[in-house]
């Protein structure tokens, strides 16, 4: 049976959607059928990030599918050919229009308790029916509803933070105030920690602060690379430069996940 991974963090800028997709491209290409939800309401990004490989304009959205307005096959997007993939490669995108934004942020406690329970209706579905091994949610980062949905809803949820003390601090605060009230195993990737000419040494040693400060297993650290910040929209490394280093730190933490 397959897995969800939800893709999450305490705040923006920590490289979240960047791991998420092309942890999905390389477990793609590791074999797995795969999907990846935006579920990012407040800030979607997928639709930008596969633009170029979407051949017909979206008909419906995340959005409508929530708001009962079409349903779930009417929604996912076959992408593998643009990623010459052999397995099924499906997307889920977030209507990234200003008025879509603004709708899903005033919605009330009584729709996101609907919507959670779609959220399982759809792993059922794509894990059971449609035999995906990988569904992947980009989350929104905080404690909003949308990402405190997608939370309860998989099975590991990774929790993506930078060295910058402010944010180990909030995402501390985070998984005591939240996760572990929950008890949600927790996997902590983190990301732009130092850069990449650092020695060995001083990972472990970070690495060891580091679980002890978030009470959580390190699945990797990975160096910040600027060349990947600089990248702007070109996100989708995994294809384009497979052999970047940061691939290569990401496939190290696909292989783990596959293991668990």
């Amino acid at each position: 049976m397959g897995k969800v991974i939800s893709i999450h963090s305490s705040r923006g800028g920590t490289g979240k959607t960047v791991i998420a997709v092309n942890l999905a491209m390389i477990l793609l290409k590791r074999g797995f059928n795969i999907t990846l939800l935006d579920l990012d309401f407040r800030a979607p990004s997928l639709f930008n990030i596969f633009r170029e490989g979407i051949k017909k304009p979206v008909g419906y959205w995340l959005n409508d599918f929530f708001n009962n307005r079409c349903k779930i096959d009417q929604v996912l997007i076959d992408i593998s050919e643009s990623c010459n993939a052999d397995k099924k490669n499906l997307v889920g995108l977030a209507n990234p229009s200003i008025y879509a934004i603004g709708d899903m942020m005033s919605k009330s406690q009584r729709w996101e308790a609907s919507a959670l329970d779609k959220l399982y209706f759809l792993r059922r579905l794509l894990l059971n029916d449609m035999k995906i091994d990988y569904l992947i949610y980009d989350t929104s980062p905080g404690i909003q509803y949308s990402s405190i949905n997608a939370i309860t809803s998989s099975d590991w949820p990774i929790v993506v933070a930078t060295a910058d003390p402010l944010d180990i601090e909030c995402t501390a605060k985070m998984l005591s105030e939240f996760y572990d009230i929950f008890k949600k195993k927790t996997l902590i990737l983190m990301n732009k920690v130092f850069p990449e000419t650092n020695p060995p040494h001083e990972e472990k040693e970070l690495i060891n602060q580091l679980k002890e400060t978030l009470s959580h297993p390190i699945i990797g650290m990975i160096p910040c690379y600027c060349d990947v910040l600089r990248a702007k929209r070109d996100y989708l490394l995994s294809i384009k430069n497979p052999t970047h280093p940061f691939i290569q730190k990401l496939k190290e933490i696909a292989e783990k996940l596959v293991k668990y």
